[in-house]
């Protein structure tokens, strides 16, 4: 609904803790040149893996659902709206796996007033080292695009998770492209996936295993393709 798009910025047509810290990633000073701050030294050799939120992590929605992992309170033009969100199956396992293998960095479309407290409930383990918001995005033809190459990192060591192609337009080569999912209970994708990005961690470029046959996120492909995942805009 109307709603809905407003907060989360996919358009109509398109299917840690510490607060000073996230307040200074989303609100650049105009000394920083990049959105995201210096590697921490615990991060040094890890890739930055970038994530997206909605109907890749989670599905939120006005209208009351059955069983709400969330109720997040949202204010629109002076008006509190409930939000009922659904964790995507296996979204807690899928972190608890990656967040020491990667730099992870929730990069979402979506209004900071929504997504922030929604992290909050998702990520209690702190996985998420930085969180960028729709402000941080780059609007490109009616679509918000997460332009990579802002971020401050080495690209061929930057992937990004994203049910959307539009969000990764600038970089498709960096992508690897997770179906929308609002609310099938019997989804696995987020641990079909676990295995490429387990390969692609020890790998000296994201780019080495292009050649490679993937099996896994909702069908086959090899990753020349599934990186190669273009979009027109």
């Amino acid at each position: 609904d109307a709603c809905s798009q407003q907060l989360s910025g996919r358009s109509s047509e398109r299917t840690l803790k510490n607060r000073p810290f996230f307040f200074n990633v989303y609100f650049k000073t105009s000394a920083e040149k990049f959105l995201l701050p210096p590697v921490r030294a615990s991060d040094v050799n890890k890739k930055c893996l970038i994530i997206d939120l909605d109907e890749t992590l989670v599905h939120s929605s006005f209208k009351p659902v059955k069983n709400p992992d969330f109720v997040i309170p949202v204010e629109i033009d002076g008006v509190v709206h409930q939000v009922y969100v659904l964790k995507r199956p296996y979204v807690d396992e899928f972190l608890a796996r990656i967040g020491d293998r990667y730099e992870c960095v929730l990069f979402t479309a979506s209004l900071a007033k929504y997504a922030d407290p929604v992290a909050d409930l998702l990520d209690k383990r702190g996985v998420f080292r930085s969180r960028l918001f729709r402000e941080a995005c780059v609007y490109h033809k009616g679509n918000y695009v997460k332009d990579l190459a802002k971020l401050g990192r080495d690209l061929s060591k930057v992937l990004i998770i994203d049910n959307s192609p539009a969000s990764y337009a600038f970089h498709p080569e960096n992508a690897i492209p997770v179906p929308t999912w609002w609310d099938d209970p019997s989804d696995v994708e987020l641990l079909d996936i676990l295995p490429l990005l387990e390969r692609l961690e020890k790998a000296d470029s994201i780019y080495e295993l292009d050649a490679a046959v993937v099996v896994g996120i909702g069908f086959m492909h090899t990753v020349s393709h599934l990186m190669r995942y273009t979009c027109c805009i």
